[in-house]
């Protein structure tokens, strides 16, 4: 057992998984944040142009100074937090092959122009693979990032604190949920 401080430093224990054979470790919080990941540096700037817009508007607002103060305080840490999370993923992400990114990127990074490249490399080992092998190492992919994500920090105790009612992982988790309805209703 290690500990390991979140974003806001408190203490995290961090407990190795167990996993049996052919269970996934990864859940859906880090399936949520890995589909995040694409959006953190957009969402990052628009809570940056939102709390900006806030203050400079602050003469035209409804509410007190304290209770407007506060409200740009808390999108603040919002901020700061999603901050942290792209940095933690992007220490995630620093260990794995190029081929390793674009396995991940074609499942949960759709379009996104940093894994571009990458995925040329994929797309020569997709053709490379079987269906069912390249679906092992997907989820072979998927488990090793879950337990990066615990490692550095991010338990699914410190998902739910800070990081699960923010309307982004709201609208992921809808959009999972949809996904998994949709392959439930297939099989």
């Amino acid at each position: 057992m290690r500990l390991l401080f979140d974003a806001r430093g408190a203490k995290v224990k961090i407990v190795k998984l167990q996993k049996k054979r052919g269970e996934e470790v990864l859940e859906n919080y880090a399936k949520a944040v890995l589909y995040a990941y694409p959006l953190l540096e957009t969402v990052e700037k628009d809570y940056e142009e939102h709390i900006y817009n806030k203050a400079i508007l602050s003469y035209r607002s409804e509410k007190r100074a304290e209770e407007l103060a506060e409200y740009i305080v808390g999108e603040i840490l919002e901020q700061r937090k999603l901050i942290w999370l792209k940095d933690l993923l992007e220490k995630a992400l620093r260990d794995l092959s190029e081929t390793e990114i674009a396995f991940l990127g074609v499942r949960y990074f759709g379009k996104n122009k940093k894994i571009k490249r990458a995925r040329s490399v994929e797309k020569e080992e997709q053709e490379a693979l079987s269906e069912s092998k390249y679906f092992r190492e997907q989820r072979r992919l998927g488990n090793k990032m879950g337990e990066r994500l615990v490692a550095l920090g991010l338990s699914k105790e410190v998902f739910e604190r800070e990081f699960e009612k923010m309307k982004l992982f709201q609208d992921i988790f809808k959009r999972m949920d949809k996904r998994s309805k949709r392959q439930m209703a297939v099989e």
